[in-house]
Order: structure tokens, then sequence, then C-alpha cells
């Protein structure tokens, strides 16, 4: 229906598997490399996990594509789940006529067919989907399936696929014996950020034969944070915010697309509460402005407001459309910096550090004024949500780019107890080369959103647009519900600027600084054991996300209850102990001393 209007052939988020689509992450690489390495070796058992719609059946198939006539396979898709069926479904799908209804009959017929095989030089590969939903008796019909072998080989290889539950039954006292014969045993995780971008690019490449941007970043973004990286549900939403789009007549699609397009499919409600911005609180906040804006309008009428502080062609402005009787007023506003270091601009002249010129203080007077004035509380809301970013582009125009970058460089090394006074860095590479040798470490990001940095909770290196068009590095030391502690922007201390400011003028590239405070991997993940694993349980145990055993081993219930922590964080949930993981962790447990964005419970 909609393949046309968007220029494409067919269409490209079809849950139906097609070979032409597919695509290989990082984690479907790795795997496929630890199976083809554990068939060539002739071991006897491999498990692969993961949630549903991973790819673990594309991932078999890719894998059966590449071996020689040499392989045997047999795949079953839904393995009953009786022990005997089970064993007449495999003769049936090595081509046999089941021998009878009893095991050692079947049995018997699959060791002289698996023999045969042998001396003809070929190898037997048995992959059994979906193989968390056998039960443990069958599971062991299994393994007992795995002895028949040669003095020096295995006569049959094992492949069982299964979702995070077939961890869990592998784990069990009552199955050690068949996890001691597993040797290779995989958990593929969902696409990151960057992969669910690549996969549905992809996908519309192959549809349409050529590049085919349809939907914008920040959808791609959402996307990827309401599917959780998992391709099924990918393709769902993609394919749903199309239809949409088409009949919307949209060109492109947003985030907004996207998320009305969870909303309409089954299980959206869960993964919509990651979503942080509460509807009904912008509601109110949109009325109030409305509200402003008709009394702002009427006032105009009244008074020369637009000839007195409000003047200026090169004064920055918001125009704000009122709701009133008056729909063709329109109120002129400067960009507003409220507070410098924290504290008010006061209401008589001051230099504010030397960073503020007589006509811009003039202009925070105006709105200190109208703050306090007739407006009240709804002119307090207004002076701190219609920011544009101007105002704080302009001072930032003031300062040299070394100079910005050498203040935001010792206000990091600051944060972190050092008394440090640094020669001004060339680059943001000489910034990083700095940071190191005072044994911190630096994680580049792009793309990224405030509401991320504030829970990765740690002081951050940003780059910001000034309003000629250059760049300038900045400090951020503090988050609030509001406004954002900068430093680098005038000459001593930090100003308090609005989020909005912030946002305005930055592209989402940032340098976040933190310190390893344990001894473990940078990157800890499922399958670990030792000291680290036993840490992060501990660590987990803290913060309400873990009830099993300290056992130092990395299963399935740490990984989930890593995965909790990464999703609360709004961070991608691999389940892999990262460096945005770990920084998560140091800044939420209180017996580490980082300095941090803001307080939990607090604002920065």
């Amino acid at each position: 229906m909609y393949t046309a209007f968007y220029g494409l052939n067919e269409k490209p988020f079809s849950l139906s598997p097609n070979p032409r689509y597919l695509f290989f992450a990082q984690g479907h690489r790795e795997a496929l490399a630890h199976l083809r390495y554990g068939i060539e070796e002739g071991e006897g058992f491999i498990a692969v996990t993961g949630e549903v719609g991973t790819g673990k059946s594309t991932l078999c198939r890719a894998l059966i594509e590449s071996l020689t006539d040499e392989t045997e396979v047999a795949f079953l898709f839904n393995p009953p789940r009786g022990a005997t069926e089970l064993l007449q479904a495999i003769a049936k799908e090595f081509g046999l006529e089941p021998a009878g209804e009893q095991r050692h009959e079947l049995n018997d017929q699959l060791n002289r067919f698996l023999l045969e095989k042998k001396e003809a030089g070929k190898r037997v590969l048995l992959i059994i989907d979906e193989a968390q939903n056998l039960d443990a008796d069958v599971l062991e019909e299994i393994r007992l399936l795995s002895n028949l072998e040669t003095s020096s080989s295995k006569l049959i290889q094992i492949i069982l696929l299964g979702q995070p539950e077939l961890d869990a039954k592998l784990d069990s006292k009552e199955l050690r014996q068949l996890r001691q014969r597993i040797s290779v045993r995989w958990f593929l995780t969902p696409l990151s950020s960057e992969e669910t971008e690549q996969y549905v690019q992809h996908r519309l490449e192959v549809a349409a034969g050529g590049a085919r941007p349809i939907f914008d970043r920040r959808a791609l973004r959402e996307l990827h944070r309401l599917s959780g990286g998992v391709p099924r549900r990918i393709n769902l939403l993609a394919d749903r915010a199309l239809l949409a789009g088409y009949g919307a007549d949209q060109r492109v699609i947003g985030a907004p697309g996207i998320r009305a397009a969870a909303s309409e499919i089954d299980g959206a409600t869960a993964q919509l509460k990651a979503w942080r911005f509460d509807w009904l609180p912008q509601a109110a906040l949109a009325m109030g402005l409305f509200v402003v804006a008709g009394f702002l309008g009427s006032q105009v009428a009244k008074t020369d407001w637009a000839t007195g502080w409000f003047a200026g062609d090169d004064a920055p402005t918001i125009v704000l459309s009122p709701v009133s009787a008056r729909p063709d007023v329109s109120v002129e506003l400067p960009a507003m910096i409220l507070e410098v270091d924290g504290q008010p601009v006061p209401g008589t002249l001051s230099d504010a550090q030397g960073a503020l010129s007589r006509d811009e203080l003039d202009e925070l007077r105006g709105i200190k004024a109208l703050a306090e004035g007739p407006v009240g509380t709804r002119g307090e809301r207004l002076r701190n949500t219609l920011t544009r970013g101007a105002f704080l582009g302009r001072l930032l125009d003031r300062q040299p780019a070394d100079y910005t970058r050498h203040v935001a460089l010792n206000s990091i090394l600051d944060s972190f107890g050092f008394d440090a006074a640094v020669e001004t860095p060339l680059d943001d590479l000489a910034v990083e080369e700095e940071l190191e040798a005072y044994g911190l470490s630096v994680l580049r990001v792009e793309d990224e959103t405030l509401e991320t940095l504030a829970e990765l909770n740690h002081p951050v290196l940003l780059r910001l647009r000034t309003e000629a068009g250059g760049e300038r590095t900045v400090a951020l030391r503090g988050l609030g519900e509001e406004s954002a502690s900068l430093h680098g922007v005038i000459e001593d201390g930090g100003l308090d600027v609005a989020l909005s400011e912030v946002d305005h003028l930055w592209d989402g590239e940032a340098m976040i600084v933190w310190a390893t405070l344990e001894s473990i991997p940078r990157n800890l993940m499922f399958g670990h054991e030792g000291r680290a694993v036993l840490w992060l349980q501990e660590a987990l145990v803290e913060l309400g996300l873990y009830d099993g055993e300290l056992d130092g081993r990395f299963g399935l219930k740490t990984l989930q209850g890593v995965q909790a922590l990464q999703s609360d964080a709004l961070i991608e949930p691999s389940g892999a102990v990262d460096a945005r993981t770990q920084m998560v962790l140091f800044s939420k447990l209180p017996q580490y001393s980082v300095p941090r964005l803001r307080e939990e419970g607090g604002a920065g």
C-alpha cells in the first residue's frame, strides 16, 4: 500500500524471513564465528539463547547456508515435548522412516544412520529451535543422544536455540550433566542504537534498490528505544509507522510517528513507560503558556513594551503568539539567562564578573521585573522555559575556543579533586590525553540527549555552537530539572542556564569523564566468572535488582539485573557491563565518591 509512495519496490519490514534482507550486527557475527568454531572442532553441544526476535533462527539459517555438502543437517523448528516423539521427529528430519515407538529402537536406528554418515565422511548436525519449551526429561534424552560416538569423535553435533528460559533450565542442578557437555554457549543480545540505524537503512536500501532515508535521526533513536534493539519489534514498529505516514502524507517519519506506531501494537505500554515526558504536565504547561501569552498580548495594546528593553534589531527574540481577543498581536521576548554562579541577576547594574554588557544586563533586569511583576508565577515559568540559545551563543562568541577548553578541563579535574592548573590544550584530543594522564577515563559519545547524560551522572565536556557559528568546549558540572551549570562560558565560576539553551546549541557530541573505581573488565558480560562478577552481583543486590546467589557467575539472573539497570538509565539494555553501565553503577552506589551532575532525588 505505501511502497510506491516512499519509492520502495516492496515492503522492507516484513516479518517473513528473506535472505536478501539478512543483516549481521556485531553480536551476530561473533555468535556465527563461535558456531562455526564449535562445528569445526567437533564439539558435541552448542547453546545459543536470546530474547524473542533477536535473530536466533536467522543466525542458524545463515550457518546452514555456509556449510558444505559434507554436513547433513536436521532443523527442528517446534520440537515435540515427548522424548519418543522427539526421536521420531529427528528421524523424519534426516529422511528416515521411524523404526517404531520404542526409544531403544529409535536410538538404534539413529545410531546406524550416524555410523553410515561417518563412513561416508559426512558430519551430522541437529539444530533444535525453541528448546526452552522442552521438559527436563526430553533434554536429558537429547544428552543421551550425544553419547553416540566413536573412539575418536562425536557422531552427531547438537545446537540448542532458545529464549533466556533455556539458560535457567541449563543452570539447574537437574541438568548439570547436560550443562557440562555444552562447550560453546552464547547469549545473543539486541542491536545497539547504531546497529538499529544501520539495520533500518539496510532494509530500506534493499527494498528501494538504493539509499532511502525515510526515518529522521530522532525517529531512529526512538525506534531503538521503543524496540529495545530487537529486530522483530523494529520491523513491527517501522512497518506500522510507514503505513501511518502514508495515510498522513508524510514523506519523512519523525519520532512522534514511531511513538504512535508503538501505541497501536500490543505490549507497547511497557515500552512507553520509558518515555519520561508525561503528556499531562506538558499539556498543563502549554495551557499555562497560552494564558501568559494572552495576558501579555492584552498588555501590548496598553503599553509600549515593544520599544523599551524589548527593542533592538540584534536582540535575541522568541515570538509568542497570544490566544486572546487580539490574535494579530505577538510579543517578542529576549532569550534569557537568569542566574550567574547560581544567583539571580541583581536588580541594580552589575558587570556580572565581566561577562555581560550594560545592554544585556538591561535585558536581564527587564526579564526579572517581568517575573516579579503582575504575571507572577506564570512569569517565573515563562522565564525558565522560553529560551532558545541566542543569549548563551552570544556569550560563547566572546571567549576564545582555547580559553573555554582550558577552563572546562581544569573544572573537570577540580571536580575529581585534582588541584591542577594544566596548560591550555590545543584541541579536544589533547584534553582527552591530559585527563587520561590523571588516571581518568573518557567516553566519547555522539547524538546523545541531556536525559541520558543525567542518568550517566558524571561530569561532561560539551561542544556547543556559538551565535556566529563557531564551536566551544565547555564543562557540564550540574543538571537540574530546568537548568544546567556550565563552566567555561564566563571568566570566573559557573553559569546556570535553562536546559533549552543548551539543547538548542548542542548537537549531542560529548566527552563523559569517569574513573574506574574497581578492578573489573571494561566489558563484563554473560558467561564471565570471578571476583568482578561477584562485585557486580553485590552492587545489584544493593540496588534491589538481584535476588540470586552471590556465586560470581554471570548467569541469567545477573544478566536480567543488569538489563533492568540499563533500561532504567535510558541506555541500551545489552546486558553487558560496559563503560556506560559502570558509570551508572558508580553514580548510584553511595559508597563511591564520584562527582555527580545531580544527586539522587535532587537537582544538580
